[in-house]
């Protein structure tokens, strides 16, 4: 058994190395690895899984990091895509799917010591008063961070430790994760009725995503359009009409990616989406990704999306390359920011790549803009399907094309 691995040195090319028979169950595409490069040992990502390899004297691959693979047949399929199309390196395509903070050899997960309290059988043993207050503390909690539960009595760890001994509670290592929303606390919210406008983009995008979720019998992909253009100002409803779709998806046990530019990334925005999703039948978590996230924080993040504890990505242009699996959605709002273009290798749009990866996976993506004019021409040549929202806007003109645009009284230039 062979594997071919992409590097994560500037090399511009694949290696293969033999799979030891003790790893063979654990190694697929997509799982990282650390091989032997030359005098040194790096990472890797195995991209495919051959029965021999055209090349001989293959070293042998040194271990595999992680309990599942890190990178899913969807996203190696964009990473080819990528590294085609913007001409870069496989390396420097497979390096911007993966965050740094995941990519580490050693695991990222941080551990805290936490009180647990047992199942008292008969009498409770003799307690002094200090730990009679908090034994009436850990009782009330069952389970809690040591450290906080320090701060909570006002003692030391020391006393804590008593109750131990005593058999009252138990002490042990546990993952606490770091969730950057988990101090808020987010009221439930309920879907609104949708006006006709509204209903109807609702219907259009639920009704593609219905499509490609079932294949033709010869495998083809549906005819119809698959990508949208949600047009209407601020105020109008489009986010309603995300949240709507978006449950639909989850309905049809499908997760979906909110693309928000980081500067309209607000708390105000994620707790619109955690308050919608966080109880009823549709209810998961809802992980955020961006660039003010801690290496924990993003840590944690991207690995409840792997998981499939998180169903619904909301996040710069980067959580493009979220690991939601199967994924029936890609949102991008408002998609003409500048802020969705990536400067450095690879230089991608945010915005094309949520287009091709709903090719790819069969997503419908429902792109929203609150100013038209200037991106009307650049649709044209698009399949894409217009949905208009005018609700708090009947005293705004809308304009269909930039030939239609009134001039400067010199007639020199555009006027608005």
């Amino acid at each position: 058994m062979v594997a071919r691995v992409t590097l994560d040195v500037a090399v511009r090319r694949e290696f293969d190395y033999l799979v030891p028979a003790e790893l063979e169950s654990s190694v697929h595409e997509g799982t990282r690895v650390k091989v032997p490069f030359g005098p040194r040992e790096v990472m890797g990502v195995v991209t495919k899984v051959l029965d021999e390899s055209p090349h001989g004297n293959l070293r042998e691959i040194i271990k595999t990091v992680g309990g599942q693979a890190l990178v899913t047949p969807p996203i190696l399929r964009l990473v080819r895509w990528i590294a085609d199309y913007y001409c870069c390196a496989p390396e420097v395509a497979m390096k911007a799917v993966l965050p740094d903070a995941v990519r580490k050899e050693a695991e990222g997960w941080r551990e805290r010591l936490f009180v647990r309290a047992l199942p008292v059988h008969g009498e409770l043993p003799k307690l002094t008063k200090r730990q009679t207050d908090l034994w009436t503390i850990v009782e009330e909690w069952r389970e809690l961070p040591l450290q906080e539960l320090v701060r909570l009595a006002g003692t030391t760890s020391a006393t804590i430790r008593k109750l131990e001994d005593k058999g009252l509670v138990s002490i042990a290592p546990q993952i606490s994760e770091r969730d950057p929303y988990g101090k808020e606390h987010i009221l439930p919210s309920q879907p609104l009725e949708l006006n006709a406008e509204q209903a109807t983009a609702l219907k259009s995008v639920i009704d593609a995503m219905e499509r490609l979720a079932k294949p033709g019998d010869d495998g083809a992909k549906p005819g119809g359009n698959s990508v949208f253009l949600l047009h209407g100002v601020t105020g109008s409803g489009k986010t309603e009409v995300y949240l709507q779709a978006i449950a639909h998806a989850l309905g049809q046990g499908q997760g979906a990616i909110v693309l928000v530019p980081e500067i309209s990334l607000t708390p105000q925005t994620v707790e619109r989406f955690k308050a919608r999703f966080s109880h009823g039948p549709q209810q998961t978590l809802v992980a955020v990704l961006h660039s003010h996230l801690s290496a924990g924080e993003r840590h944690d993040e991207w690995h409840k999306i792997r998981q499939g504890r998180a169903r619904i990505v909301i996040g710069a242009r980067s959580a493009v390359f979220a690991p939601v699996e199967p994924l029936g959605l890609v949102i991008v709002d408002e998609e003409h920011e500048h802020s969705y273009k990536q400067e450095e290798a690879p230089r991608y749009n945010a915005r094309d790549l949520a287009v091709v990866r709903g090719q790819q996976e069969g997503a419908a993506v429902d792109e929203a803009i609150a100013c038209r004019i200037a991106i009307v021409r650049r649709f044209q040549p698009r399949r894409v399907a217009a949905l208009l929202l005018h609700r708090g806007a009947s005293n705004i003109d809308f304009l269909d094309t930039l030939a239609d645009l009134p001039l400067d009284q010199d007639g020199s230039g555009i006027g608005i």
